[in-house]
């Protein structure tokens, strides 16, 4: 049974981001898949310190509620992550947990101590604005977030213009999520892994 990961980024509890996901982990459970979520909004994260001690034995030296996701975001299948999109950007919640990810990019790329385990990561995005650029800003963050844990960034699953409330979720919407959930659970089941 694969192990999916799904982290809501929003910095709303009540958001169209954690229905997204709470759906999309759903259908991923009924696939077979063994599935968690967590809620950035349930985490005390500290940002960066950019003191560069984790390029000595890539690790973080700050102590906090992320100190032992690390492990277990290492050991997952697959990593999704369902955020809004707040000034052509991630929410802060969320961009503190990735810059803390630079203890694995100093593992991964200084030390050079490749991951134990590769996969893929899943991103899932909704935005107000309906700009061409308006996802730009999360999914370079993203991609490299998934790069330093050994995993590939799978197609994003975008949606612009929407700024209703959870519960009326376009089923537009819903159909797309159906169809990417089935995908990345293809490419995340491998019968000989």
């Amino acid at each position: 049974m694969k192990n999916i990961i799904g982290i809501v980024g929003s910095g709303r509890r009540n958001s169209n981001s954690k229905r997204i996901l709470e759906y999309t982990l759903k259908t991923l459970n009924s696939l077979g898949a063994n599935v968690e979520m967590i809620n950035i909004l349930d985490l005390n994260i500290s940002g960066c310190a950019e003191c560069n001690e984790c390029q000595k034995m890539g690790e973080c030296i700050v102590e906090d509620d992320l100190t032992p996701l690390y492990e277990q975001f290492l050991n997952a299948d697959a990593i999704i992550i369902s955020t809004p999109v707040y000034f052509y950007s991630l929410p802060g919640q969320i961009k503190s947990m990735i810059d803390r990810f630079q203890a694995l990019w100093a593992r991964r790329y200084i030390l050079k101590i490749e991951p134990k385990r590769h996969g893929i990561g899943g991103l899932i995005s909704i935005a107000g604005s309906s700009g061409k650029k308006v996802f730009d800003g999360v999914i370079l963050p993203v991609k490299y977030f998934f790069d330093v844990q050994g995993k590939e960034l799978f197609e994003p699953l975008l949606f612009r213009n929407y700024d209703g409330e959870p519960e009326n979720i376009p089923d537009d919407f819903l159909a797309k999520i159906d169809i990417w959930t089935d995908e990345f659970y293809k490419k995340t089941y491998k019968p000989d892994s």
